[in-house]
């Protein structure tokens, strides 16, 4: 199994690489303040992360004793009280701070007006900061799921934020990890987004994920979704949008297929009931094709593929590592996505393990 996580880390590293952009000259200097030299990098560049707060380093501790970092990002203008939360979870060998300035996520919160979570996996836990998607018993990656939640419950309370609209997003191993904790937690999470992610629930071990990514699933694909889903979420629903880059080599496209058929099954959408499709862009470098599964004239299930892109965030900032400056904006497709919905509270429920 060891071999097999490190087969999983070699394969996303080269993933990810594959996804750099070649480099042109030198970057600029980072300037910082003579009278904090102790600050991290990711402190010091917090004015290219938008115009509101960026809070780089944080700590939080759940019931059990389990400890996670993260960043938070808070617009400018009015008070947190009210606004809806998006969690960014970022894929292997990222930092919270370069999925921020990658994703370019914190225009939208301030464009938007919500604030932005980026929980930062643990090197301790695992090496190269792979949220443990493939591994979602309790002592891996649900209870990572689990901590993840107890977070976002905790930030809610604390900022008085809306607790009907919570949304979570990622990319590769945060898309794998987005996934499990939607499906396991459906009453607090009101929508997702999955950028080049693994079928959900199929992967038991290692050496499974590793096949997973390379060709889909090969399993009942409402099987393996019923291992890591909660039974209230066939009740609840859980609206998700799903991007894929065409050309990736690494994490296969046909997951990104089996995924909306997962999440269809989620939102009881009809199987006969043709989805809206429609190529946007196209002719371009940001040509998608776009199939939207709808209950009445809203989009429950999005598939986005993405004609000329790797294994990367589409649309992003191309000159930090894992983002393409081509294809759609995926920020931009996700939050206009998550607007579309919320999570109705029900008395007790959402308490989650």
């Amino acid at each position: 199994m060891f071999r097999a996580a490190k087969k999983i880390s070699r394969l996303q590293r080269a993933a990810l690489r594959a996804a750099m952009p070649p480099k042109s000259g030198k970057r600029a200097a980072v300037r910082k303040p003579a009278a904090r030299t102790a600050r991290s990098r990711s402190e010091a560049d917090a004015p290219a992360l938008g115009k509101g707060r960026w809070e780089a380093t944080r700590h939080f501790v759940d019931a059990a004793g389990r400890r996670i970092s993260f960043a938070r990002y808070t617009p400018e203008g009015a008070p947190p009280a009210g606004m809806p939360l998006v969690v960014m979870l970022h894929g292997c060998r990222q930092s919270a701070a370069e999925f921020a300035r990658g994703s370019r996520m914190n225009a939208w919160a301030d464009a938007g007006g919500f604030m932005v979570l980026y929980p930062q996996q643990s090197m301790a836990r695992q090496v190269q900061r792979c949220w443990r998607w493939f591994l979602p018993d309790e002592a891996h990656g649900g209870g990572e799921a689990d901590l993840l939640a107890a977070l976002i419950r905790a930030e809610v309370e604390r900022h008085r934020l809306d607790p009907e609209r919570v949304y979570v997003a990622g990319l590769s191993a945060g898309a794998g990890m987005a996934a499990l904790l939607a499906l396991r937690h459906p009453a607090l999470i009101a929508a997702v987004g999955l950028h080049s992610g693994p079928v959900a629930g199929d992967a038991r071990n290692a050496a499974a994920g590793l096949q997973l990514m390379r060709r889909g699933s090969v399993k009942s694909l409402p099987e393996v979704l019923r291992n890591v889903a909660a039974p209230e979420v066939f009740r609840l629903g859980m609206p998700a949008i799903i991007l894929h880059g065409q050309l990736d080599p690494f994490v296969a496209p046909r997951n990104a297929r089996q995924l909306a058929e997962q999440f269809r099954i989620v939102n009881d959408v009809h199987p006969q009931e043709m989805p809206a499709d429609r190529v946007l862009g196209l002719g371009t470098v940001n040509s998608y094709r776009r199939l939207d599964m709808l209950r009445g004239r809203k989009a429950v299930v999005s598939l986005c593929e993405v004609t000329r892109l790797e294994h990367a965030w589409s649309g992003g900032d191309p000159t930090v590592k894992y983002h393409a400056g081509h294809g759609p904006d995926a920020s931009a497709l996700c939050w206009r996505f998550f607007q579309g919905h919320r999570r109705k509270l029900v008395p007790g429920a959402g308490a989650g393990p």
